[in-house]
Formats: C-alpha cells, structure tokens, sequence
C-alpha cells in the first residue's frame, strides 16, 4: 500500500509497458475539416472514331463545396465499450480521490462528497458532474474490513454509470454527456492524506459478479484488470508518497524481532517498478 500526504506529496499509476510521457492523448479529441473544394477543367477534349474525324472543344466545370466530417476519437489507444475502476482506500476527509487519464482531453475525475456519496466530473474545470449515492445493499454477505472499497463502471454504450461501495451499490444514472474513455492507463493521486492499495481498471464495464468478486478480494477466482493490474504495475511519486506493507500482512508480523527467525517474512508476490528508483540505478 501507499501512503499520501495531502499538502506535501502524491503519486500516478500505469502499466510498465507504458511511457506517460510519449502520450498523444493532447490531442483535439474530434477533428472536422469543412473547406471548399475546387475541381476546375477547361481544356478541349479532342477524340478519334472511325467515323469522320471530329473535332470540337468540351468544357467542364465543377466549382462545388466538398465536406468531409469523421468523429471519432483520437487517441493513443481505441475506443472501448466502457470503464471501470476498483480501488481500497483510508483517508479522514478529502474531496479528489484521482484522475482517470489525467492526459487526455476529457480526464475523468473521481471523488468523495457528503455522507458517502461520490461525485465524478468528466471535464477539467468542473462543468460536467454527476453524483452518487452507494446506500441500497446489494449484496448481505460481504463482510466488512478495515478499507474502504469503491468500484465505478461506465458503460459507453448506454451512456450510464454506476458506484458500487463494499455490500451497497448506487442507482444507475445518466451522465451529463456521452463519455468515451480515451484508453490512457493512468490514474493520478492526490489531494488526501490517507493509503490506497489493490488499483485496478478494466477496459469495460465489468459485471456484478466481477465487482463481488473484487469485493470480496476473489471469491469466484483471482481478478487483474486488464488495463491496468496492481500486480504488475508502475509508479511515478511525487514529494511524500511512502510505499508500505498492508495492514493485514502487518498485522501477522510477531510482536518481537528478537524471536523472528531468518527468511520466515511473507514473500511479496507483487511486482512494483519504481521510475526514480531506477533512473538511479542507471547513475
């Protein structure tokens, strides 16, 4: 898990095989050309039969507006039916959670408001917000931890959107406007003071026996999101970001240090790479 600090240090996620740097994503994300286009010819067409030659000048003119229109989005990656993100959180009071592709042209926003509701804002100055309210129990049998776990699906298809918190699920809702997920695989952190750990997006809607299943930390079989996995993942900290064990493997640690023997710690199975890190290495 990482802990954050809300004034002083935050952190972004993204596949190891991603460069957040060579991202495109700045990009107009429509393009529309609508110019006039001229096709002019007035020169004599002469041709030859075998009947008696014929010789006569042929004029054509054209002079029309042409248009060509394609919206599509343009991205570094395809378009996708959908989004959904799952994460495990603490924090005391915040209103930012993250920013889902914060590159592109519309960064979805993620964050937590009043009496635990969630609200995302789907453009950079806050235009487009659409709040939810997880407080219909969904599913009794999962029981309660020490995190709090938050999982959003966006289904591009329909246009609606739908938070799900622990054993609760929101109502589904239209959003504001149609929001197609550029495809950028990063989320960015900051703006609370708490930890974040288990960071997962899938590249499309994902069902509610997937959300229990994330819920209930894999009770059908093993999740990974299949655009970003937080079993394989990069990280880019930023000032006090502090990378630490979990509060459960914590938890199994024997109180003294005295009595641990050698190699008898639980084998970390996670893999993390750590850019700073290894830009000094290569120094």
């Amino acid at each position: 898990m990482f802990t954050l600090s809300r004034d002083r240090g935050g952190i972004s996620f993204y596949p190891p095989y991603y460069d957040p740097s060579s991202s495109t994503t700045n990009r107009p994300y429509y393009y529309t050309t609508n110019r006039p286009y001229y096709y002019t010819t007035n020169r004599p067409y002469y041709y030859t039969t075998n009947r008696p030659t014929t010789k006569r000048p042929y004029y054509t003119t054209t002079k029309r507006p042409y248009y060509t229109t394609t919206n599509r989005p343009w991205t570094t990656a395809p378009a996708t039916r959908g989004v959904s993100v799952c994460l495990r959180y603490l924090a005391e009071s915040f209103s930012s959670l993250f920013t889902l592709s914060p590159s592109s042209r519309v960064p979805l926003q993620f964050g937590v408001g009043d009496a635990g509701s969630y609200v995302m804002t789907f453009t950079r100055y806050s235009y487009y917000s659409q709040y939810f309210r997880p407080n219909i129990k969904f599913w009794p049998n999962i029981r309660p931890d020490i995190w709090n776990r938050v999982c959003f699906t966006v289904d591009s298809m329909k246009n609606v959107a739908q938070v799900f918190s622990g054993s609760n699920i929101s109502i589904r809702k239209r959003l504001p406007l149609q929001y197609v997920w550029s495809g950028e695989p990063v989320m960015d952190f900051s703006g609370f003071d708490g930890q974040l750990t288990d960071v997962q997006i899938w590249d499309y809607p994902l069902s509610y026996r997937e959300v229990f299943n994330y819920m209930t930390s894999g009770f059908y079989a093993p999740y990974q999101g299949s655009a970003l996995s937080w079993s394989y993942i990069s990280y880019s900290p930023r000032g006090d970001a502090l990378l630490e064990d979990t509060f459960e493997l914590l938890g199994r640690q024997p109180i003294s240090n005295r009595r641990r023997k050698k190699g008898r710690w639980p084998k970390k199975t996670r893999k993390f790479y750590n850019v700073w890190e290894s830009k000094r290495e290569q120094l």
